[in-house]
This record gives C-alpha cells, sequence and structure tokens, in this order.
C-alpha cells in the first residue's frame, strides 16, 4: 500500500508551472489522504485565482503520485479556501527565486 510520505516524496518532483521551485516549497502542498483503497487526494492551495497553470499542475500532480505503486486514483482538490501568500514559501526557495530575478 502506498503511504502519505511515499506521495509527499513523489510530489517534491512537482514544481510551480511558472518557477523551477517544488510546490512544497512553495507552500502550496496543504494535504495528503491515502484511502486504504488506494485512492490519493492531493490538496494545494492556489496563489492566483485566474492561474493559467492550474491545469498543468493538476496533470503534473496526477503523473507523479498516479506512478506509484499501488495508487489507484488521484483527486487533486484545489483549496481555495487556503490563504496562500508569499509567507507560505519557503526560505530556500526564496533564495533560488532571488537568483532568477523572481522578487518575494
Amino acid at each position: 500500500m502506498v503511504s502519505e510520505q511515499d506521495v509527499r516524496e513523489a510530489l517534491r518532483s512537482v514544481n510551480d508551472p511558472h518557477i523551477p521551485v517544488s510546490i512544497e516549497s512553495m507552500g502550496m502542498l496543504r494535504g495528503v489522504k491515502v484511502s486504504e483503497t488506494g485512492v490519493v487526494d492531493v490538496e494545494l492551495a492556489i496563489p492566483c485565482l485566474a492561474c493559467p497553470g492550474v491545469s498543468m499542475l493538476t496533470q503534473s500532480v496526477k503523473a507523479a503520485v498516479g506512478s506509484l505503486e499501488g495508487v489507484s486514483d488521484v483527486n487533486v482538490v484545489e483549496g481555495w479556501h487556503h490563504d496562500w501568500t508569499t509567507q507560505s514559501i519557503e526560505p530556500d526557495a526564496r533564495q533560488l527565486m532571488r537568483r532568477f530575478g523572481i522578487q518575494v
């Protein structure tokens, strides 16, 4: 059976569609639930309401998690009720973004 830790590990390879920083480091990953039947729910905080990268992000999450042994289905939940701010970004990701010329 796939574990929450396995899913989180797989999600480390999923970057924000606009910035080469993982969704976890961006503070977008808000929850992972794994059912006994292998259905995985991944909850994300999306930084902007009109984000053009949401479908790309959803596809990337489904591909990364769906490739894990024991996963029967992947649901991506866009957690619009979560507040996302630049304060959600991890310090290492901030430094990387600054090197790319992105001010946070």
